[in-house]
């Protein structure tokens, strides 16, 4: 039995990207005049390279592994579901989110030296993510779509979004 392509309606894929502006507004809404006063202090500027090499290799790779996810991530929503590249694509974003959320488990530093609350969601991720290939495996497109489509928007825009507030790193390698 051969997969079928799935013929979801472009309104259902577009969800996720409602989604990702639904957060957007939110993080807006929370963190804008915080983030508007200290932003007028920053400057746009090209990633430091410096700054980027100077931290240990953990973090280097899951940096890494984050930004391949949220860019191959957003090219398997924009693409046809079902195809070749789609299984192709969705196999190297997969070992990525996996990276991303197993590497995160050895950074620490927001808490002391020990987990914070967003260590949740890399246990998160790497419980959910087994059932999307599963789901994926058994041509549960329903299940796989929620799963995949939790993890990227949740695992990677939303988390992602957060690591880019002011005095945290990846404000620091963009902004600092």
């Amino acid at each position: 039995m051969t997969a079928q392509p799935s013929r979801t309606l472009p309104s259902s894929r577009n969800a996720g990207w409602v989604l990702v502006a639904a957060a957007a507004v939110a993080i807006a809404a929370l963190f804008g005049p915080q983030i508007i006063t200290i932003a007028g202090k920053g400057r746009l500027h090209g990633p430091d390279l410096a700054l980027f090499a100077a931290q240990p290799m953990v973090l280097q790779l899951h940096i890494l592994a984050a930004l391949g996810t949220v860019a191959l991530g957003g090219l398997i929503f924009s693409m046809r579901k079902g195809r070749t590249f789609h299984r192709t694509a969705g196999w190297i974003w997969v070992v990525l989110m996996a990276t991303t959320a197993v590497s995160s488990l050895f950074i620490v530093g927001l808490n002391g030296d020990s987990w914070s609350v967003i260590h949740l969601l890399s246990g998160w991720v790497l419980i959910v993510l087994p059932i999307g290939v599963w789901a994926a495996r058994k041509h549960r497109v329903d299940v796989h779509r929620k799963t995949m489509t939790g993890n990227f928007v949740g695992g990677s825009l939303v988390a992602g979004a957060f690591t880019f507030l002011p005095g945290r790193l990846m404000w620091r390698l963009v902004f600092g």
